[in-house]
């Protein structure tokens, strides 16, 4: 069995880039009780998930989404341009940020009750940039089908921003977090920069203004519809994170971006490995009943392995965290049990989500994205002024983002029996 599945194409490459999350995850997981333990505070954590949900919500619109039009390009010459195209924009979305974030530097910090922040701003613009052009090369590294490429830019990142924190966290040196951080995102740019130098840049034509443009305005959907949705998703973890940083502490932010980093150890890793390959394979289904029957069974495949990281989160004793870091992370485990029931609704759901830009409903996407930062908004004000504790909204933010998935889910399904494929 594990035979027969090793030689399709589909779970090789998926078992390529699970093996290099799997490295990457286990770095972090492996380093961040040393960090939690003996460096860094929840409130250095929590000033950290502040700053991440910042810089990727401008990174995630900076090539405008284009990069996603790379794998689907219908010549190779088409995808150079489009690949041109995006780094310009994301060059140019780097100055902007830079621009807004000099005139609203204080109101940020201010919204998010955090002060530290305003010191560390202004490095958002680098993740930007770093991210930005990480996520282009990525997609054109999936269009190669070099997924060692991709699975060694994850591990060099990982091993780079986690050893950089240990050592700044040994130098006492303020915003090691982030600047750890950044090292990494750099450093596994330069990666996939040095691969694309090495065995792409020799068959890369000239820059040709007309010809971009026109790569460009032919893939307008993305810039339209999936660049809005992917800035609406990512704004809400900003509006999480905001919400929970103003209206209980920096702490109590540290304690959900600490626990969020220990899930993505579970879900994180798949998740990344899949996702990639799957956008890639249902390119490949031409029939509506094939596109179906290969989004059911990978949906099959997710829920068990979401049912068993579930399982062992919740068997695990509570009081343990306290014991081993100390009673600063008390409610840790108390939050991570909560929380894994949103994000393995998150991790089934959205490892399959490129389905909705194979079905051309990048409309439909945004539109589901609003829903959902209605949903999650709304959530946490009406938990926190009904109930006010820490707790009850973090229940009623999973309750929301639970329901939120399974309707996507059942979404997608109708939208593939609706499709214009063939039977």
């Amino acid at each position: 069995m594990i035979d027969k599945l090793l030689k399709n194409d589909f779970w090789k490459n998926i078992v390529t880039l699970l093996s290099a999350s799997l490295l990457a995850q286990a770095i972090p997981f492996l380093l961040l009780p040393i960090l939690q333990k003996w460096f860094f505070t929840p409130s250095d954590f929590g000033l950290l998930a502040i700053y991440t949900s910042i810089s990727l919500l401008l990174a995630g619109i900076a090539s405008f989404k284009y990069e996603l039009a790379i794998v689907n390009a219908d010549s190779d010459t088409e995808a150079q341009n489009i690949l041109k195209g995006a780094v310009i924009l994301v060059l140019l979305s780097t100055l902007l940020s830079t621009i807004l974030l000099l005139f609203f530097k204080e109101s940020i910090a201010s919204i998010f009750q955090a002060e530290d922040l305003g010191s560390f701003i202004l490095l958002i613009p680098f993740s930007v940039l770093f991210v930005g052009l990480y996520e282009v090369l990525v997609f054109w590294n999936n269009r190669k089908q070099n997924y060692k490429a991709i699975a060694g830019s994850k591990i060099t990142k990982s091993a780079f921003a986690e050893s950089s924190k240990l050592i700044l966290g040994k130098s006492s040196i303020g915003g090691g977090l982030i600047i750890g951080r950044i090292i990494g995102e750099f450093i596994s740019l330069v990666y996939l920069v040095i691969n694309f130098i090495k065995n792409d840049l020799k068959s890369i034509t000239s820059y040709n203004v007309t010809k971009v443009k026109e790569s460009l305005n032919k893939h307008y959907r993305f810039p339209s519809f999936s660049m809005p949705s992917v800035f609406v998703g990512n704004m809400i973890n900003v509006v999480f994170i905001g919400l929970i940083s103003r209206y209980f502490g920096q702490d109590s932010a540290g304690i959900i971006g600490v626990s969020v980093v220990y899930i993505a150890v579970a879900f994180g890793i798949m998740s990344q490995a899949f996702s990639q390959v799957f956008f890639k394979e249902i390119h490949q289904k031409k029939s509506k009943q094939e596109l179906l029957s290969f989004y059911l069974n990978n949906a099959a495949i997710l829920s068990v392995a979401t049912i068993l990281v579930i399982t062992l989160v919740e068997i695990m004793p509570s009081g343990a965290v306290s014991y081993i870091l100390g009673e600063q992370w008390g409610e840790m485990m108390p939050t991570l049990k909560i929380l894994v029931f949103a994000y393995g609704a998150q991790f089934i759901t959205s490892s399959l989500s490129f389905i909705y830009i194979r079905l051309s409903k990048q409309k439909t996407m945004l539109i589901f994205d609003i829903l959902h930062l209605a949903m999650v908004w709304g959530s946490i004000i009406i938990a926190y002024n009904y109930f006010g504790s820490f707790h009850s909204t973090i229940i009623a933010y999973t309750i929301a983002q639970v329901l939120y998935y399974f309707i996507a889910f059942m979404a997608a399904i109708i939208f593939i029996n609706k499709s214009k494929l063939q039977q």
